[in-house]
């Protein structure tokens, strides 16, 4: 199977890395310097035209420039493992892409694979959603080695909504962890943080256990156990009183907008940006969650 990878980045890189471990042909289009170690090519157009599979694997900033560059077609079969939502109008990956171009068949990859660990050869498990069988299989046949386990969902949208709320959610255990709150804080976090993405999920249709599984809890535990993480070193940074990129930030104002427009409420989000843009700092941002209304979990 020729399977192109959009993004000469250590995700992309490490994407190509399960591709050939799995078997299969992996190519990288990139722009700039050519990524080393695989094939690759400039030309994005030519290579979705030669592959079976397109992986997605650019900043979620970079995802409309890549698509447009790319020019899908019907016969075309991309899979987003650029977790976010789309920066720029808050809007979905897969949607900009079925709205824009005539290609239907596409899904979502996520879960806990950090793209060191991943390239190094390290266990991991990932879930691929999409409502068309094919593009599962696919993907699942793409990846999956003894190295990596791929399962499949047709959760497309809670897919994509669990790697969205799972890197805002990465911000807030590296605050906790930079302003050492402890272990105890971490798991309150996780715990807390995935109830809200699962709230936020059944409003806009998406299934509850989708957040509990890879996509959503097996993500951000990953993310809280390595400060190789972006946005859990993001969180650190924050912690100490440093500024973060303006991708997170309105990445973070588009999951609170789509919160508000469905009337789901996500405090832990919404103390992320509060942090983020310096409304109350990191310990009065905790202080404010904790003095929260006790109830029933």
């Amino acid at each position: 199977m020729n399977v192109g990878i959009i993004g000469g980045g250590a995700w992309g890189k490490a994407l190509a890395t399960l591709v050939a471990g799995a078997g299969h042909q992996p190519r990288i289009g990139y722009r700039g310097a050519r990524p080393t170690g695989f094939p690759g090519t400039p030309n994005l157009d030519a290579l979705v035209q030669e592959s079976d599979l397109v992986i997605v694997a650019v900043p979620s900033d970079s995802v409309v420039d890549a698509v447009d560059m790319a020019s899908p077609d019907a016969a075309s079969v991309f899979v987003f493992a650029s977790r976010g939502m789309d920066a720029r109008n808050g809007g979905w990956m897969s949607e900009y892409l079925v709205k824009n171009t005539p290609c239907r068949r596409v899904g979502a990859l996520a879960g806990p694979g950090l793209a060191s660990e991943v390239a190094g050869g390290r266990p991991t498990a990932m879930v691929v959603a999409s409502p068309f069988d094919e593009v599962c299989r696919i993907t699942q046949e793409a990846l999956h080695s003894e190295h990596c386990r791929i399962y499949t969902s047709s959760d497309l949208r809670g897919v994509e909504l669990a790697g969205a709320m799972v890197k805002t959610l990465a911000v807030a255990v590296g605050v906790a962890e930079g302003v050492n709150y402890g272990v105890g804080a971490k798991g309150v976090i996780i715990t807390r943080g995935i109830a809200e993405a699962s709230r936020l999920g059944a409003a806009i249709g998406a299934h509850p256990k989708t957040f509990w599984g890879l996509a959503g809890v097996g993500d951000l535990v990953s993310c809280a156990s390595s400060d190789k993480h972006p946005n859990y070193a993001a969180g650190l940074t924050l912690a100490r009183g440093g500024a973060i990129s303006s991708r997170i930030l309105e990445e973070t104002r588009a999951l609170l907008q789509l919160a508000d427009n469905h009337g789901v409420e996500l405090p832990l989000t919404k103390a992320v940006l509060g942090i983020a843009t310096g409304e109350f700092g990191p310990k009065l941002a905790f202080d404010d969650l904790m003095r929260r209304e006790a109830r029933s979990e």
